[in-house]
């Protein structure tokens, strides 16, 4: 099954997850540090749309914003 909208062809992006530790030096600490570095996936939020295309009703897995667009 596709992870990618219909209409709009919106997808998975490959994003960087920042592990961070320590107390801000606006609150009294000596700065956030960085201690990890990891890829992880954002993927869209499909969800199935029953639109009638020409008399024939379509299945169409779409995204929210997409959906909100079309109804």
């Amino acid at each position: 099954m596709s992870k990618v909208c219909e209409v709009c062809g919106k997808g998975p992006i490959v994003v960087n997850s920042v592990i961070r530790r320590g107390k801000a030096r606006a609150a009294g600490g000596v700065g956030r540090k960085v201690t990890g570095i990891t890829k992880r996936s954002q993927k869209p939020n499909l969800q199935p749309l029953t639109v009638v295309r020409g008399g024939v009703a379509v299945r169409m897995r779409v995204c929210t914003k997409c959906r909100k667009n079309i109804i």
